[in-house]
């Protein structure tokens, strides 16, 4: 990070804050997911669908819930990113309904909630493509770094 304070007058986050090396986004990282992301502005929602290979399992063919909390906290921090601002997990719940085994596709949706503090919350799920089960789903507080002008000055 840098030292810079950010300046909510100045539109997106400073690029010195991001390097394209994220574990689950990041186009330069050589071990990562390198997920895309869509939006879709009128539901405040980000998107992506994939699938894992074992060597993300923990349990034998279960893909690990580490793994599972960091495609939810990456998919709620796009949403908040996107329509917000920017901004760090203050804390997040996961719960867990199914397990999910390796190589199956799942979808993969943040939602940003309604509000207009510098604290936002977001929830996710993630649900298994072939049958529709929900296999987790979670919640998150995030502090923004700066706001999105909404044009309303507030």
């Amino acid at each position: 990070m840098t030292s810079k304070e950010p300046d909510s007058s100045k539109g997106p986050l400073d690029t010195t804050l991001t390097d394209n090396y994220c574990f689950v986004c990041g186009k330069d990282n050589p071990l990562g997911f390198k997920i895309q992301v869509r939006y879709t502005e009128a539901e405040l929602a980000a998107e992506t669908e994939l699938s894992l290979p074992r060597e993300y399992q923990g349990w034998t063919e279960v893909i690990h819930g580490g793994i599972l909390a960091t495609l939810l906290d990456e998919l709620m921090a796009h949403a908040v990113w996107r329509f917000a601002g920017p901004g760090v997990t203050l804390g997040m719940e996961v719960r867990f309904h199914k397990p999910l085994k390796p190589e199956e596709t799942i979808r993969i949706r943040g939602v940003l909630q309604p509000g207009n503090s510098s604290r936002r919350q977001a929830e996710a799920e993630i649900i298994r493509l072939a049958d529709g089960q929900k296999i987790a789903s979670g919640k998150s507080r995030f502090l923004l770094l700066e706001k999105k002008d909404s044009g309303g000055g507030g």
